[in-house]
């Protein structure tokens, strides 16, 4: 990747480190789910994940956040493709750029998805 490539995604991390604790929190846990992900996510599906909170019993609807709050905190690494619907990184390179900072900037990714994903299927209604 072109060095200045990589100072352009270096300087949007920075941009989102300097967020309130809140909407970083909120913007890494995306790029998390968005570059970890198995297949291309639609808003509701992204919405709904970042709203489970790990350890609870149920899902609180209360918790999803509007998928422009989601997209603003993400500082334009994240798009919807209005062509099919899905959250996208906004290039191909962005996803590679967080594959090679992850162990750095996301150690905890993985770990976090499992987590919220184990809560999930443990919901009471299920």
């Amino acid at each position: 990747m072109p060095d200045d490539l990589n100072r352009t995604y270096d300087d949007i991390i920075v941009r989102i480190d300097r967020q309130s604790e809140d909407d970083r929190n909120l913007a890494r846990c995306a790029l998390s789910w968005i570059s970890n992900a198995k297949r291309p996510l639609r808003p509701p599906e992204l919405k709904e994940a970042l709203a489970v909170e790990p350890g609870a019993t149920y899902f609180d609807p209360d918790n999803q956040l509007d998928i422009d709050t989601i997209l603003s905190v993400c500082a334009g690494l994240v798009i919807v493709d209005e062509g099919d619907d899905y959250v996208r990184l906004i290039h191909y390179t962005t996803q590679d750029y967080l594959e090679r900072i992850q162990a750095d900037t996301f150690p905890r990714a993985q770990t976090e998805i499992a987590s919220v994903c184990i809560t999930y299927l443990s919901f009471d209604i299920f």
